[in-house]
């Protein structure tokens, strides 16, 4: 793992237990691999711990999954040992030119500084008329939050999104923006849930304290280190996070207190 890069920690820390919070990624990966075709040698780009392409059908070969945490491609190989791992960036990645025959890509390039440097690597590494299937998290998500006084992280427009692909070199095939609501129990699970989405989460207020008071009822803040970048949710102690769960509560629907994404599914091809 790259100790430089604060991406990469926070994936590593999360890896033991991002898949008790993926619910989102599922959902997406779902969506996107329902409408897929991908075939023969493909790259996961930002795999987490890992996707089972069989169970949506997907006639693939050869996977290579890549990801800039170590601890996240260990739990990879353990799940899916046939699969190659690289811990690598998605704007450098030290493979050949022309390589894949496909590329899958699920809720990781809202990560990523420079999308056009992202696309333009994918151009080098997958074969003429390859397709790329895409979900990102897109402007307009997590409003809720918004109304509980929690700012998190902006997320790039559609229009920013396509700008970064270059019309010369791809042939944008779809996009697609949908809303994906989830709901919750309670509020912390909630903040719990934002894992791997590069949300991070922070009180408008303070920025100096944990919300989540420990068992005891005392103030003693406690930090929280995860795959988004959820960290320090920041409240003034017991009594702030007390205020702001009957907040959440006057959210609550039917199905629970919802948490509503903005996800941009593409599918390109490369000329």
């Amino acid at each position: 793992m790259n100790s430089n890069n604060p991406v990469a920690v926070k994936f590593s820390q999360a890896a033991t237990t991002y898949k008790q919070h993926d619910v989102l990624q599922r959902i997406t990966a779902e969506k996107l691999l329902s409408k897929a075709t991908l075939s023969g040698d493909v790259i996961d780009i930002g795999c987490g711990p890992g996707t089972d392409f069989t169970a949506y059908g997907q006639d693939i070969t050869k996977v290579t999954a890549v990801d800039l945490s170590e601890q996240m491609l260990a739990i990879v190989n353990q799940s899916f040992p046939s699969y190659l791992t690289l811990c690598a960036d998605a704007a450098n990645l030290p493979l050949s030119q022309q390589q894949f025959d496909g590329l899958y890509s699920n809720l990781v390039l809202q990560w990523c500084g420079d999308l056009t440097a992202v696309f333009n690597e994918f151009h080098r590494v997958v074969k003429p008329k390859a397709t790329c299937f895409i979900s990102i998290v897109t402007s307009g998500s997590l409003l809720e939050l918004e109304t509980l006084g929690l700012g998190h992280n902006a997320f790039r427009t559609v229009e920013q999104i396509t700008a970064a692909i270059d019309s010369q070199y791809w042939q944008v095939d779809s996009v697609n923006e949908c809303s994906e609501s989830l709901y919750f129990n309670d509020l912390r699970t909630m903040l719990y849930s934002i894992k791997g989405v590069g949300a991070s989460v922070k009180s408008h207020q303070e920025n100096s304290h944990s919300c989540c008071s420990d068992k005891s009822g005392s103030n003693k803040s406690r930090s929280h280190t995860n795959r988004t970048g959820l960290e320090k949710v920041s409240l003034r102690g017991r009594k702030d996070w007390l205020a702001l769960k009957q907040h959440a509560e006057t959210m609550r629907q039917a199905e629970g207190i919802p948490l509503t994404y903005q996800i941009t599914y593409l599918q390109i091809t490369k000329k």
